[in-house]
């Protein structure tokens, strides 16, 4: 039972450590792409990657919680909230998103992307924090 667990923990961590890529594919794309159109078009191709990603490693950390007879411990409660923070932080900038496409104003995409780029670095924080809990 015990190497069961042992396993589907290591496939968690697995799922895990490949939530770093879409934040810092489009930080490359916010910090290095100067046409508005193409920063707007690399977060779009990321975005349901990276809700994809989220996904599995919510329900792969389910089951192994559910392996664990759902012990609580300060470890499990903050993943689930950096999961819902980072969850509930990304839907909104996806509706921004939206907004932004239609937007002639420069000076609010040009804000668009700043908070765009403070997300995308917070979210690297929590799962660097994460990782050293």
């Amino acid at each position: 039972m015990e190497a069961v667990v042992n396993n589907l923990i290591n496939i968690h961590i697995a799922l895990s450590i490949l939530l770093f890529i879409p934040p810092l594919i489009n930080l490359y794309a916010l910090f290095l792409k100067k046409s508005h159109t193409k920063k707007l078009k690399y977060l779009a191709i990321i975005a349901p990657g990276y809700y994809a990603l989220l996904s599995a490693s919510i329900f792969s950390g389910l089951v192994v919680w559910a392996m664990l007879t759902f012990v609580m411990s300060f470890k499990i409660l903050a993943m689930v909230f950096v999961w819902i923070v980072i969850l509930v932080l990304e839907i909104k900038r996806h509706k921004r998103q939206k907004l932004i496409k239609v937007e002639a104003n420069s000076g609010i995409r040009e804000y668009f992307f700043k908070m765009a780029k403070i997300k995308y670095i917070a979210d690297i924080c929590f799962f660097c924090l994460l990782s050293v809990i």
